[in-house]
Formats: C-alpha cells, structure tokens, sequence
C-alpha cells in the first residue's frame, strides 16, 4: 500500500479526494493535517510515502514544512499543487534525488501523478535492497496491482514492454526482460530472446507444426523455443 498524507491549511479538499484516492487499488490516505506541526507529528506517525501540499508551503517558527520533513529524516515524494478545487493547477512531484512536473487537470490526472510518485517508490526502494523483490507492480487506472513473484509463470517482452502472466491473467510491467533475468536467476529461464519461464513450471517440449513450444504448468499459450535455447533447456529438463 501506497501512503498519502494530505496538507492542507483550510481542509477544504479532504473529502474529496478521499472519494477519489479510495477508487485507486493499493493507494490510500493515511491522515490530513491542518499546518506543518500536524503534518509533522502525522510523517512521524504514519510515514507517509506521498505528502500531497496545498500550496503556499506552510511554515513551522519560520521553517517551511519541506525542510522539516527532511530534517525529521522522513523523505517522502511530494507533491505540491496551488489549488484542489477541479485540478485546475500545476503540481510539482519532487524527492531529494529527482523530481518531474505534472500538469493536474482532472481526476485522471491525480491518479497519473500518484501513479508516477508510486513508480519512484518503487524504484527507490528496489535501489536500497540488495534482495530479489518478492513482487512486482503493474500500474493502470485501475491503480496498483501488486504481483507476487512466486505466481509469475512467464515474463514475455512485447515492444516496449513486458508482461508478466499468472494463472488465468497477464500484467504489463515496466521492468526490462534482461533486469527480470539477472534479479531472479535461477528461478526464471530464457527460452527466447523475448521469453522467460519459471522453472519450476515447466510441464515439457511440445513439437508444434515445425516449431518447438515449452507447455506451462497453468497456462494455455504455449511459448516458442529458440533454437539456440534448446540444447541448454533440454538439459535443464532432464535435471527436473
């Protein structure tokens, strides 16, 4: 879950934004503070992952709240936006290490601003472990879908991007076919430049109209081998 910590002096806008933020799956409020003192005790509290500001930034005995929550060592995404009210404003999403401008025009464009902010959590906190993650994340409008690295059968690139397929569904994921490979050796093999297999859900070698196909334990498509994959999957097979 992704957590939001609302700043706002005159708590205008919190019920609205309540209504939205509560549709967006694995994103959620976890309080709303009236001046920096609140919001301080709240980061503190709650630690936040996002800190949504209503600008002017509020002060603490001259100190602006973005100064506070750095020197708290709460290190938050925030986001900075002049006005709630039909998200006619111009945040800015910053952090210590990056930042990036969003132009906040309506509901969508909230979920796409906490949707960006969520990706850079993620990447932050992918960056500060040094253990393989246990799940991956698929953003859509929908909000954040959180996957289970054990349920992943098969991680196939298409274009851009790759999709991480289930048992009985798929998700598109930002991470890279050869970054999965590498984080994840030796769960996953490559059985194609664009395909990777959980070896633990390898059924066998299906000889399809000339072309050799790996079946899949909980899947229906059935995946093309390389030819130059082929030699090194038939040993692996014969080790399971």
């Amino acid at each position: 879950m992704i957590k939001v910590l609302i700043v706002d002096d005159e708590l205008m806008m919190e019920a609205h934004l309540e209504g939205l933020i509560a549709a967006i799956k694995n994103i959620g409020i976890v309080g709303t503070a009236a001046n920096s003192g609140d919001a301080i005790a709240l980061a503190n509290q709650q630690q936040p992952d996002i800190v949504l500001i209503k600008l002017p930034v509020p002060f603490l005995d001259g100190i602006p709240l973005v100064d506070l929550l750095q020197q708290s060592g709460r290190l938050p995404v925030l986001i900075f936006c002049p006005s709630f009210k039909d998200f006619e404003s111009k945040p800015v999403t910053t952090n210590c290490s990056a930042s990036f401008r969003m132009k906040l025009l309506s509901p969508e464009d909230l979920l796409g601003a906490l949707l960006a902010a969520s990706k850079l959590i993620h990447k932050m906190r992918q960056e500060q472990s040094t253990e393989p993650r246990q799940h991956l994340y698929a953003y859509s409008y929908l909000g954040i879908e959180k996957i289970p690295v054990e349920k992943i059968l098969l991680f196939q690139a298409d274009e851009k991007y790759v999709k991480a397929y289930e048992s009985g569904s798929a998700f598109t994921i930002n991470d890279s076919l050869k970054s999965l490979e590498e984080e994840f050796k030796p769960r996953f093999f490559r059985i194609h430049r664009n395909t990777l297999v959980a070896v633990e859900a390898i059924e066998g070698l299906v000889n399809m109209d000339g072309s050799l196909r790996i079946s899949v334990s909980g899947l229906s498509i059935q995946p093309s081998v390389s030819r130059r994959r082929a030699s090194k999957l038939r040993q692996l097979l014969r080790l399971l």
